[in-house]
């Protein structure tokens, strides 16, 4: 009778011990892929983040100096402005790559923001360097 109970105590911390090793290794496994999900979205932000600093070097030496020189004041108009804010938006999400672009919209990220946001950082570091 003993042994009936040894062995069923026995069996009973066994599946527990089973169990409890799935459970741990569930949110192992799921705290691992919450990590390499964060790693894929920060990748996807710095690909969106070089290509608007790289549209906004092209954009620099292609359209705003031009339209600059073209000016009496040397200054660009808020059309001009907002016109140019366009294109860095067209220009850096036509160099994303698909998979880039899926991960940032998978995540909610803000695309716009951070193409603006990038461009504006970009923007203010050329008009330092320049005074």
């Amino acid at each position: 009778m003993n042994a009936v109970i040894i062995e069923t105590i026995v069996s009973v911390l066994a599946n527990l011990a089973v169990t409890l090793i799935g459970v741990a290794g569930a949110w192992l496994v799921a705290q691992i892929g919450k990590k390499q999900q964060l790693h894929t979205i920060n990748a996807a932000v710095d690909e969106l983040t070089s290509a608007a600093e790289q549209t906004v070097w092209e954009l620099q030496q292609t359209v705003v100096d031009g339209l600059k020189e073209a000016a009496a004041d040397g200054k660009l108009t808020q059309a001009e402005i907002a016109d140019l804010g366009k294109r860095l938006l067209e220009g850096t999400l036509a160099k994303m790559s698909d998979s880039g672009i899926n991960v940032l919209k998978a995540a909610n990220v803000d695309i716009n923001a951070i193409v603006t946001g990038a461009g504006e950082a970009l923007i203010a570091r050329i008009k330092r360097e320049d005074v």
